[in-house]
């Protein structure tokens, strides 16, 4: 080991040894038990932890703060896990969902977790309107009918019991530090940046922004605590993928939460560490632009649908994807396992091509994609190469996300094709349908509008809690329209792969909550 590398590894250990001593409860401190430290590396960090604002990936998802549902992995004996709630009932027209809450249960500032604490904490997402707050549009009344008790009264029968197990903007937080720490009518959105109040197994005690969070046990915690679970968490924090691997592999991280898919054989192969893949909900779609010439023109957009090689992309996920038939992964209810699918041909791209009048012509495209990702860079060369072999000129722009996002947002500098990942708010096809479809969303930027699939869009959604094969109709005949008319490459669906250490016991994905780790499921036998 070189000097450079000695020093950097003593450091590490001086300064664990002192966050422990820090943190280690006082129980465990008299009893001479050495405390259990869970290390993370995650390779995005949030902008906020407040929960009503929030709307990406966070490491205080169902740690610190929890739904009144949480929704099971599919296969599960049940399809949710009771959190704040404890049972509840659905009026026969579907129009009204009464909520038992836990009794006992407490925020981290001790104060009790009752109906009126979820009534304020819905309220308050509805009043800072920001992101999360769509997930309750649905909801006409609130009502508590007892200390523990809450209704809601929908507008329409939708399936309210996922919704209020989505993995953004369904968490319950503490109205008493809300109230304490408002200023100036702020709803405590300045105090909620940096800090939290939750009913979760875990509170957070530290965030050196760029670096990490530490969290510590919430020893109310109503599911108790059992030998071998750990003791504090550690969340750190970097964008380097050599330096998650390196961490893993020395032992300094117990799981990181990605490294490329270029290297996950070799790593697999590593005394002492395993990759195991998990199914889940994540899907890529090379988005048209439905205003733009020329993929204005249906034809060239099923031209361009027959000219991607979507085996190729399998290879280049090292086999972690498949190719979809349409726009729903086929883990999800409503998916059609009888729905055409796209094949790489191009022969028939170049046919369709012919056809919609571009024989002996070259056809120019316009591609933004985010730099952030090498698989979506080695697709798109692919996919440049392919149409350069048709005579089509794929010009290229790759940039973060959030500025190619904006620029697909402005007719004037969008591009015929935007690249985007999606995965599932909460557990229902008009998480995909509505979002990425229908002319009144804000994420379409595809300049795509269709009244009819507006129409059964709204229409499947407000009767899939009480007429599911009727909406499954509905979400089929969507999908169909979406093939023929090739709205987007339906590119992939996604495996998750998370490298840990084969010390790390207990950990199950859950592809309702993407990119999540539960750290109290988590037992750690070195």
């Amino acid at each position: 080991m070189n000097m450079k590398r000695f020093v950097r590894c003593l450091s590490l250990a001086v300064a664990t040894v002192l966050l422990v001593a820090a943190f280690v409860p006082f129980a465990q401190a008299e009893e001479n038990e050495t405390p259990i430290v869970f290390t993370y590396v995650c390779s995005t960090e949030p902008d906020t932890v407040d929960p009503s604002v929030w709307f990406t990936t966070s490491p205080m998802n169902l740690n610190v703060y929890q739904p009144l549902l949480k929704a099971n992995p599919e296969g599960s004996d049940e399809p949710y896990t009771y959190l704040v709630a404890e049972s509840y009932t659905v009026s026969e027209d579907g129009m009204k969902y009464v909520f038992k809450i836990r009794e006992g249960m407490t925020f981290h500032d001790g104060t009790p977790v009752n109906a009126e604490a979820v009534r304020a904490s819905v309220q308050r997402t509805l009043d800072i309107a920001a992101s999360p707050a769509g997930i309750w549009s649905c909801v006409e009344e609130m009502n508590v009918l007892s200390e523990y008790e809450i209704e809601f009264t929908l507008n329409a029968p939708v399936p309210f019991d996922a919704i209020v197990a989505a993995g953004y903007g369904s968490f319950i937080m503490s109205p008493t530090a809300i109230a304490e720490n408002e200023v100036d009518g702020d709803l405590a959105q300045a105090w909620m940046t940096d800090n939290s109040c939750g009913t979760g197994p875990w509170i957070l005690s530290e965030w050196t922004r760029g670096e990490r969070m530490v969290f510590v046990r919430n020893e109310n915690y109503f599911g108790g605590w059992e030998k071998g679970q750990p003791d504090i968490v550690i969340v750190k924090f970097t964008s380097e993928y050599s330096t998650s691997r390196l961490m893993l592999e020395s032992g300094e991280a117990d799981m990181v939460d990605f490294v490329p898919a270029d290297q996950i054989e070799e790593l697999s192969q590593m005394e002492g560490i395993t990759c195991p893949t998990y199914p889940s909900y994540e899907t890529l779609y090379l988005q048209f632009n439905h205003e733009l010439a020329p993929t204005n023109d249906p034809l060239v957009r099923q031209a361009l649908s027959y000219a991607f090689n979507y085996e190729g992309v399998t290879k280049i996920t090292n086999n972690t994807s498949k190719p979809m038939r349409g726009i729903l992964p086929s883990s999800l209810w409503g998916w059609d396992e009888d729905a055409f699918q796209y094949t790489f041909d191009l022969e028939k791209a170049r046919e369709l091509l012919d056809e919609a009048g571009y024989k002996d012509q070259e056809l120019v495209l316009t591609c933004y994609y985010s730099s952030e990702d090498d698989v979506l860079r080695q697709t798109i060369e692919m996919f440049k190469s392919d149409l350069a072999s048709i005579n089509v000129t794929l010009n290229v722009e790759t940039a973060p996300f959030s500025t190619i996002a904006s620029k697909q947002r402005e007719f004037e500098t969008s591009a015929n094709i935007f690249t985007r990942y999606w995965w599932c708010d909460y557990v229902d096809p008009n998480d995909y349908v509505y979002y990425l479809l229908h002319s009144d969303a804000n994420y379409t930027i595809t300049y795509f509008k269709d009244e009819d699939i507006d129409a059964k869009i709204e229409e499947a959604h407000k009767i899939a809690g009480v007429d599911r094969e009727k909406a499954i109709e509905l979400y089929h005949e969507i999908n169909d329209f979406v093939i023929e008319d090739a709205h987007s490459i339906f590119a992939f669906e996604k495996d998750v792969v998370v490298p840990m250490r084969t010390w790390v016991e207990g950990f199950v994905y859950n592809p309702a909550y993407p990119r999540i780790v539960e750290f109290y499921d988590l037992r750690i036998n070195k």
